[in-house]
């Protein structure tokens, strides 16, 4: 198992992140600004039946999105206010093979796409809102870091912090939201004292604080 908590390897010609399961093995970037519509992606591949490969929330209310693997299969946990959804796509996807998965928001409808299959939910409720950027997280890749574990009320499932951490490698993070319409590669913000974006289309940040 590599020491390292992350690592940057050139594979296929695309840069990847490389996360293992130690405990400070996890990568940080930037909210994602989706508010009512938006759509996420990115490609995972790994080797582990289990591990979660994405989370983000609201700041500790109600509102989150949690990817995971369970079992060879691709599970998105979330909540828009009006009650816990799954959808589970895919299966033998720890095949050692590159995969995309792709979020999409509309309204009260989202769909999760893992390498052209779709399925989609239907929330219930009158408000779709998800939280509110002042105090929405950010997006954790991987795992998530250890000092969440005695600040349990910022997180709205908290239950994620027990999760397998990701072994494996990840790339081509991308955004569309209410920031911009156009999808928009993820930057590098490398840690919690300083800011340093890389000239590179990926952002991380490692062990904080």
């Amino acid at each position: 198992m590599k020491s390292l908590s992350l690592f940057y390897m050139l594979i296929q010609g695309c840069l990847s992140l490389q996360l293992d399961t130690s405990s400070s093995s996890f990568a940080q970037y930037q909210k994602w600004n989706v508010a009512l519509n938006g759509t996420l992606s990115f490609e995972f591949k790994t080797d582990q039946p289990n591990g979660l490969l994405l989370y983000t929330d609201d700041g500790g209310t109600y509102d989150f999105f949690e990817i995971k693997l369970v079992e060879g299969a691709l599970r998105l946990r979330y909540n828009l206010g009006g009650g816990t959804q799954i959808i589970t796509v895919g299966q033998e996807l720890n095949d050692g093979r590159w995969h995309k998965i792709t979020v999409k928001r509309n309204d009260n409808k989202t769909t999760l796409t893992v390498d052209n299959i779709s399925q989609s939910r239907t929330s219930k409720g009158k408000e779709f809102q998800f939280g509110n950027l002042a105090t929405n997280s950010d997006v954790y890749i991987g795992g998530m870091p250890s000092w969440y574990n005695t600040k349990l009320t910022r997180l709205a499932l908290p239950s994620v912090i027990f999760e397998p951490r990701f072994n494996g490698a990840i790339r081509n993070l991308v955004y569309v939201d209410a920031e911009s319409s156009a999808p928009r590669h993820q930057r590098v913000k490398r840690s919690s004292k300083r800011s340093t974006d890389y000239p590179l289309s990926y952002e991380s940040k490692v062990g904080y604080p």
